[in-house]
């Protein structure tokens, strides 16, 4: 009995300005939730896709070299 007064009492007090403008609407809540769930949704593809890559093979050094000779004559 005692808690049931004690939260009577609470949704009878105004809350300050400062309470106030934290307080969300639901429309604003499911804007949040919906931002959220799309961030997690790309942080999960984003790990899938990078742990899935496959590794580029090895490039030949003597290819590498013959590359970087001719971006030098340009």
């Amino acid at each position: 009995m005692q808690s049931f007064c004690y939260n009577r009492r609470m949704a009878e007090k105004t809350p300050s300005p400062l309470q106030a403008s934290f307080w969300l609407s639901k429309q604003e809540r499911i804007y949040i939730l919906i931002i959220c769930a799309l961030f997690l949704f790309g942080l999960g593809a984003r790990y899938l896709y990078l742990n899935n890559r496959k590794p580029s093979p090895p490039l030949d050094p003597q290819l590498e070299q013959a590359d970087l000779s001719e971006q030098s004559h340009e």
